[in-house]
């Protein structure tokens, strides 16, 4: 759940601002791709303010329907959860995620792109999204630019959307909702040409995201510490790689159930695959939250409650949970030195009973 957590201005909020920030880059394997190329010249008119209001008024039209069309096939995704929504309440969740994507594109129109992409380009005569040379100079530099400004903006549109969709009583709804960002994020992005998409994409990202992994708490927490905090310093070099250990952690749950099925399908499927991946970042986040506040609360208080009530109803058993866990610990402490295992080990003993097998 998104909850409100004011952003200080200290240098170690700051420091994990851009961390966060760095997350948000083109994800290739989301996009809808005509062409793996495009000119320097196309990327950079995409990116100049000309660029974005055509991009913003070619979308602008569009937004309500293809909102509406990623609800229908979000309620047939979901409709082996009983009473999860119904058609008024999935109309409601389409047309305010409509209006989210609205307040996404009047940002994205007043900003401007992150200043190291002029200089990256300027280097190169085409982009090729294939190449490592795009990967390592050019990927980077479309991250998202002023993501605290960005936090500000569309925080207050957020909570409102939580506030008339989602209830303590009824949780099951959250993967509705991540689910309906995931798909009209991909509908609206096959609308938009390879420049476009390149530019737009980590801001789209960043909406699913904000609607279940709390990555904004996390930042705000690093204002309880000092500079020269060794928990601080721990968090750093683990946040940036949150996604490559979700997907191991995914890769080595699908070896060893090859063959587990919930009502999603199978662990194989490609939108299992996402929620999974998505899932394993989520408890990642939480655990960073819980290291930096010194305390379990938030695992204990809302982690846990949204998965008691959330993985039966989808048929995931708590076998597959409680090793995805223990899988997800073992990637964690493989990656720290004696004292970073010291500071972090009570938190995720913490977490491995709570979510041990019952």
């Amino acid at each position: 759940m998104l909850v409100t957590t004011p952003l200080e201005k200290s240098l170690t909020v700051k420091r994990l601002l851009n961390l966060w920030a760095s997350r948000y880059v083109p994800d290739l394997s989301t996009l809808s791709l005509t062409s793996h190329k495009c000119t320097t010249t196309e990327l950079m008119e995409a990116a100049s303010p000309q660029g974005r209001e055509k991009t913003a008024s070619k979308l602008s039209q569009l937004i309500e329907i293809h909102c509406k069309c990623a609800g229908i096939r979000t309620s047939i995704l979901f409709s082996y959860i009983p009473n999860v929504v119904n058609l008024t309440e999935s109309q409601g969740i389409a047309t305010s995620s409509a209006q989210v994507y609205q307040k996404v594109l009047s940002v994205y129109q007043k900003q401007s792109p992150n200043s190291g992409l002029i200089t990256a380009l300027s280097q190169v005569e085409a982009v090729d999204i294939s190449t490592d040379l795009y990967k390592v100079s050019v990927m980077p530099k479309l991250e998202l630019p002023e993501i605290s400004s960005l936090v500000t903006i569309l925080t207050p549109e957020l909570m409102q959307f939580q506030s008339q969709h989602l209830s303590a009583s009824n949780q099951k709804i959250l993967g509705f909702m991540s689910t309906q960002f995931h798909l009209s994020s991909k509908v609206l992005l096959n609308r938009l040409s390879l420049p476009e998409q390149l530019l737009l994409s980590p801001y789209f990202k960043f909406i699913e995201e904000q609607v279940c992994i709390p990555w904004q708490r996390v930042c705000a927490a690093a204002g309880q510490h000092s500079l020269n905090s060794p928990i601080l310093a721990l968090v750093e070099q683990l946040l940036p790689k949150s996604q490559e250990i979700a997907a191991r952690v995914y890769r080595k749950a699908l070896e060893l159930y090859p063959n587990y099925r919930s009502r999603r399908g199978k662990l194989d499927a490609p939108e299992v695959k996402a929620s999974s991946i998505r899932d394993v970042e989520m408890f990642q986040a939480y655990l960073w939250v819980c290291v930096l506040e010194q305390n379990m609360a938030a695992m204990e208080k809302e982690l846990f409650p949204l998965c008691e009530m959330v993985y039966p109803s989808v048929n995931v058993s708590w076998e597959l949970v409680d090793k995805m866990v223990k899988l997800l610990v073992e990637k964690i402490i493989i990656r720290l030195d004696t004292q970073q295992k010291s500071i972090v080990q009570p938190y995720t003993t913490a977490m491995q009973k709570l979510f041990a097998c019952r």
